[in-house]
């Protein structure tokens, strides 16, 4: 399934906070060029030294099955470029470019106790709008979601303005996914999958409103 969003050999995929690292080496693994990003600089060292032990279990497959590894390290594989990025940094998206797939997840999820609504609804904008910088019309959006606070109900209203489903028959802004259950997983019944892109403007320009939200740096 992974061909349907565009992760194939050779392609380019971008994971928006990262985290450990996961979801990019998964996809590098299945051939793509990944950059896997995450604001919080804390977490660099661990996510690097994941696709380095992930390269060299690549290497020691390859060795015994007789392939060879690419300059990535990955036996037949893509590769994994690790980098701090926050989001609504317009310039450092800008400078990125835009990738075949835009990966995430559980990006929307936070303690409304220490955040409140408005910086909630504030860091919507800027993540939305480090997604549509990252993207080209052909893009494919690739989120997992698991429903936590009716807040985040917000982002998706905002998304729904720049960006449609990539789904045969899913519209409107009532649809909420597809379920993605994992065999003797039982929290994963409750993870939603979804896939979009961005809404054809016949342009590049004029950059999408989130990022008008952030100041007048981001929409020139």
């Amino acid at each position: 399934r992974a061909a349907t969003f565009g992760i194939v050999p050779g392609s380019t995929a971008i994971e928006l906070g990262a985290g450990l690292g996961l979801v990019s080496i998964v996809a590098s693994c299945l051939g793509a060029r990944v950059v896997a990003t995450d604001g919080d600089e804390s977490i660099q060292p661990v996510a690097k030294r994941n696709v380095l032990l992930n390269q060299r279990l690549q290497d020691v497959a390859g060795s015994q099955s007789g392939s060879e590894s690419n300059e990535g390290g990955q036996s037949g594989a893509g590769s994994v470029d690790v980098r701090q990025l926050w989001w609504g940094d317009v310039a450092a998206a800008r400078a990125l470019g835009s990738f075949d797939t835009v990966l995430g997840s559980d990006l929307v999820y936070g303690t409304d106790g220490i955040v409140g609504p408005v910086a909630r609804e504030a860091s919507f904008a800027a993540l939305l709008c480090t997604m549509w910088l990252l993207s080209h019309e052909n893009t494919t959006l690739v989120l997992t979601y698991r429903e936590r606070k009716p807040i985040e109900a917000r982002f998706f209203t905002m998304l729904w303005e720049q960006f449609e489903p990539d789904v045969e028959g899913a519209s409107g802004e009532a649809w909420r996914g597809e379920a993605s259950p994992i065999a003797g997983v039982p929290e994963s019944s409750s993870v939603r999958l979804f896939t979009f892109r961005r809404r054809r403007t016949g342009g590049d320009t004029p950059p999408a409103p989130y990022c008008a939200a952030l100041g007048r740096d981001a929409v020139e």
